[in-house]
């Protein structure tokens, strides 16, 4: 069949909305958190936290290998605590949408479609960590890991979400999203 003029047109879009996100993803982090539109709630941000701890967990397992000892927690266990969050993470994928699309003011499965939407966030968040993250670091990470590995999602992404919450008190340029205050009685 041959592809007609708004065929082509249509794709045009969705390549351009393609870029158009893959940029917002692609902003370093002090303008990300400057372009985030709205605070997310402590369950928005920990859907998106646990949608993210697979690719995150990748990212920094395929980084660290070659600074670390293959017999490391982080080198032995980083692949099969990806595989054992992929389920969490995949539930959590409806709230982590809205949450992202919150954060950061654009419609990403409305310009993408949700499969394409996945994959720019899978690899925004393993790609970002993997950039920020220093050879130096991977020691560190790798002795978190052997302490956390035993959490389950929900619970390493609640643990991760709390630390991000004291972290940017006072210190909203430095959080990777804008976090919703919580009220003192809710805590």
């Amino acid at each position: 069949r041959h592809r007609g003029a708004s065929d082509c047109n249509s794709q045009d879009l969705n390549v351009r909305r393609f870029f158009i996100a893959a940029a917002m993803l692609a902003l370093p982090g002090n303008a990300m958190a400057q372009a985030a539109k709205a605070c997310l709630t402590p369950p928005e941000a920990e859907a998106l936290v646990t949608y993210a701890l697979p690719s995150a967990i990748r990212a920094v397992t395929t980084k660290c290998t070659p600074a670390l000892p293959a017999t490391t927690a982080l080198i032995q266990s980083g692949p099969i605590i990806a595989a054992r969050y992929q389920f969490d993470a995949d539930n959590a994928w409806p709230v982590a949408r809205i949450a992202f699309d919150k954060a950061f003011g654009i419609n990403l499965t409305g310009a993408l479609g949700d499969a394409a939407a996945k994959g720019l966030v899978d690899a925004a968040f393993g790609a970002g960590l993997a950039v920020k993250l220093k050879p130096d670091d991977c020691g560190k990470v790798d002795r978190m890991i052997n302490i956390l590995e035993p959490l389950p999602a929900r619970n390493m992404a609640m643990l991760i979400t709390a630390l991000m919450e004291f972290g940017s008190v006072g210190k909203r340029e430095k959080s990777p999203f804008n976090l919703c205050p919580v009220p003192p009685e809710a805590k």
